[in-house]
């Protein structure tokens, strides 16, 4: 059943308050006084609720179960992945919510053909996405969206917080399974434009300590191998720490 979003201000010590769009969804659905219903967050918590009265622009709520971070990873996992042209970066941030990145950090490479500029609308309809995508798979964490920015930059950035760095190589590259030996979360896993990055680009990763792995023989969009591979890193690395 899909999620109902709550903001956390609305969020009292036994009751909650759907406001505005979400309660015109709950009145939708037809519900009833009484009836139980999930809420997130978009914070790390999730509820089980049971509504107390119904308004046209406000639901209150009786809190019956408080489940913080329902369902997160153990892992967090930060995607930094090269923007395709057109819309096709939508797919990640809709995908990568539901397989459970922590954050996507939208990367402008040598060989990408996004280039700076409007990353304000696009960033507002990213948020957007990723909020729609939580609540239908029922998330209690909104990833955090960050600004376009350069490869360096968040190579930087994420070489700092992250205790593993990984780069998606089409050829050159180890088994996943060799270069998950250890687990430090959170992990930063890098994915290049369509082609990869380019030699310099490869190298400075290399240099900040990215290990490379390979999927295989199969050639993947920049999108799918974004969504792909996070889902693959995020199993991995729980299995791994599973097994220590």
């Amino acid at each position: 059943m899909p999620a109902f979003f709550v903001e956390p201000a609305d969020v009292g010590k036994d009751s909650l308050i759907l406001i505005d769009e979400e309660a015109h969804h709950v009145r939708v659905r037809r519900s009833q006084e009484g009836e139980l219903l999930d809420v997130i967050d978009g914070e790390g918590c999730a509820y089980r609720v049971r509504i107390e009265s119904i308004a046209p622009k406000r639901v209150e709520a009786e809190i019956v179960e408080r489940r913080p971070e329902w369902q997160e990873s153990p892992i967090r996992l930060h995607l930094a992945a090269a923007v395709p042209k057109g819309s096709r970066f939508d797919l990640v941030i809709e995908k990568g919510t539901e397989v459970g990145v922590s954050s996507i950090v939208p990367l402008l490479t040598e060989r990408g053909v996004a280039r700076p500029g409007g990353e304000g609308k696009r960033v507002e309809r990213w948020h957007r996405l990723a909020r729609a995508a939580a609540k239908q798979c029922g998330r209690c964490r909104v990833p955090r969206i960050a600004e376009p920015v350069e490869l360096s930059t968040a190579v930087e950035e994420l070489s700092r917080e992250c205790g593993l760095l990984l780069m998606a190589a089409a050829v050159a590259g180890a088994d996943l399974g060799d270069v998950l030996t250890e687990t430090t979360s959170p992990v930063a896993l890098f994915i290049g434009p369509e082609g990869g990055f380019d030699p310099a680009e490869a190298a400075m990763l290399t240099e900040r300590g990215a290990r490379a792995f390979t999927w295989g023989e199969r050639i993947l969009r920049a999108e799918t191998a974004a969504v792909v591979l996070s889902a693959l890193v995020l199993d991995a690395a729980v299995r791994r720490t599973n097994l220590n």
